[in-house]
């Protein structure tokens, strides 16, 4: 039996027991080459939060200095990127190396992480991408506590479907009011975003991801994200492709988006984007968030 090192933490919030709960799961080089990926969806499984992180020994690179390879597995998949892992990873990383920046090498690419204030900021890897609009009137049926004033409809009476990269992608419905947005309910069983949507990235959208937002007199935006009957309480690939899409209507320039998600199950999760447009084009993204350490302790797999 091997024993493995874990930490838990609390994503996008500086307060235990709210945010997105994410495990970190410690790999030392020769830990790494046993553990293998059905291992890894097991332990996720076990831990039964949205993501779990294995981080890999560091390496040194002339160019990119410390460079921590993650991989990050729901409990039934691995992903090439997902955001409040690569938030909660790279303040836990920052935090324990005493550095300013690192890199961390996700399965989409490279992702620079910064300190900033008591948190974090990162550059995305983008592949970012608008399909074709999904038909609000599947959504509606699907909500039956909503009335068609609560929707704001995107384009003709559908709703934009936003990819970051190839495999994260949501649908994003716009709300009139905050009222609306508490009166959403999980979906009582996955429905998938057919091939016809995706264009050339067919096989890639899986079940449907719903990305539910309401823009507050303030400047901040309300959200919630619905996978079937799953509610997740802060999605941070979802809020950079929302920013990226937001940045895309308002036009050429940076842009900086305030969100806050998880209220309507009581794990209150505030998360910052920061899109840049030239062209009409998504040219970056950025991503920042705090992090809170809630447990640490070890496990044991077979060898």
């Amino acid at each position: 039996m091997a024993a493995l090192h874990y930490t838990t933490l609390d994503v996008f919030t500086t307060t235990p027991f709210r945010g997105n709960p994410l495990a970190i799961v410690h790999l030392s080089s020769p830990e790494s080459s046993h553990v293998s990926q059905q291992q890894r969806v097991l332990i996720a499984r076990e831990f039964s939060f949205s993501e779990t992180v294995f981080v890999h020994d560091r390496e040194e690179l002339p160019d990119s200095g410390a460079v921590f390879p993650i991989s990050i597995f729901t409990p039934s998949q691995e992903l090439p990127f997902a955001g409040h892992p690569t938030v909660g990873a790279g303040c836990y990383l920052l935090s324990k190396t005493g550095k300013d920046k690192l890199t961390l090498r996700t399965k989409a690419g490279d992702v620079l992480v910064s300190r900033e204030d008591a948190g974090v900021r990162l550059k995305v890897p983008v592949d970012f991408k608008v399909h074709t609009p999904y038909l609000n009137d599947i959504l509606k049926a699907k909500q039956p506590a909503l009335k068609d004033s609560d929707y704001v409809n995107g384009v003709d009476g559908a709703e934009p479907v936003v990819s970051i990269v190839k495999g994260m992608t949501f649908i994003m419905v716009e709300l009139s009011s905050e009222e609306a947005l508490a009166k959403l309910q999980p979906y009582a069983q996955w429905f998938s975003l057919p091939d016809e949507y995706l264009g050339d990235w067919k096989g890639a959208g899986g079940p449907a991801k719903l990305y539910a937002f309401v823009r507050m007199a303030d400047g901040t935006i309300r959200t919630r994200m619905f996978k079937g009957s799953y509610e997740d309480p802060a999605t941070g690939s979802a809020a950079c492709a929302l920013g990226g899409w937001l940045g895309q209507q308002n036009g050429d320039g940076n842009w900086a988006f305030k969100l806050v998600q998880g209220i309507e199950i009581g794990r209150r999760s505030e998360v910052r984007v920061f899109s840049s447009v030239s062209n009409g084009e998504v040219a970056s993204v950025e991503l920042a968030g705090n992090a809170v350490q809630v447990m640490e302790g070890k496990m044991q797999i077979s060898n």
